[in-house]
């Protein structure tokens, strides 16, 4: 089933408040909570495997994932021949996936410049994003399929929202408002902390997102304010993959 636009373009011009700041310079860190008394002084079991002992039977490396080359990805897709009247963007609409995933996967670099007769590999979509919250990984779906994992940042005291969303908005570089300061930050100031692309699945007040990051050490931390963050510039893939309206699952 086709899926729609949620929200009218208009709303681009909404500024992006708060998920990804950084406290200003003289607030004091926060204490960290005390271990429970006597925690260290638990006792511990202690297993001594020795050689004669059976092999688990459990095979713990069926569970690793390997993420798809793009060669992989574009193998789901078939070949669709441009038709008059067709672009590249409605092509990527009629199939639910997004127009920068249909570039990627055609080599094109004017997504403008297609022709008639040309041949196009086309993916039928929609993905869908799952977040682990417990591991720190969101992961990438084709139904079933597993497509590519990527680890990020969650919120701080366990606010990023658990439950089943959808793709609100797609916006790239948004001005961004400090919570701290109230003031606007745009895409060309050093300061910026969206990386390029903001995905959101949960609306305002208090929007949460998907966007990236340049701060590598804030990965697999809990930082933000609630959104979920991705190392630069991979957020312009998973952009790439989702549309409005696309699935987005985050579990404990």
């Amino acid at each position: 089933m086709k899926l729609k636009s949620m929200l009218s373009p208009m709303l681009a011009l909404v500024f992006i408040l708060g998920c990804a700041a950084k406290e200003p310079t003289g607030v004091p860190p926060e204490e960290p909570e005390p271990l429970e008394e006597g925690a260290l002084e638990e006792e511990m079991e202690v297993v001594i495997i020795t050689a004669d002992a059976e092999e688990p039977e459990e095979d713990i490396t069926a569970e690793v994932k390997e993420n798809l080359s793009w060669e992989e990805i574009k193998a789901l897709g078939f070949q669709y021949e441009v038709v008059p009247g067709d672009t590249l963007s409605e092509i990527a609409a009629r199939h639910n996936v997004g127009t920068g995933l249909l570039s990627r996967i055609n080599n094109i670099q004017d997504p403008d410049l297609i022709r008639i007769g040309q041949k196009l590999t086309v993916i039928e979509g929609p993905f869908r994003v799952e977040v682990d919250k417990s591991d720190k990984i969101l992961s990438l779906y084709l139904g079933e399929k597993f497509i590519r994992s990527y680890p990020v940042a969650l919120g701080k005291k366990d606010s990023t929202p658990e439950g089943e969303f959808l793709v609100l908005r797609k916006l790239e570089n948004p001005p961004w408002t400090d919570p701290y300061h109230r003031t606007i930050i745009r895409a060309d100031n050093p300061d910026y902390p969206l990386g390029t692309r903001w995905i959101e699945f949960k609306p305002p007040p208090g929007a949460y997102g998907i966007h990236g990051t340049e701060e590598a050490g804030d990965i697999g931390r809990e930082v933000s304010f609630g959104c979920v963050r991705v190392l630069h510039p991979r957020e312009e893939e998973i952009y790439d993959f989702v549309i409005l309206g696309s699935p987005v699952i985050i579990t404990p």
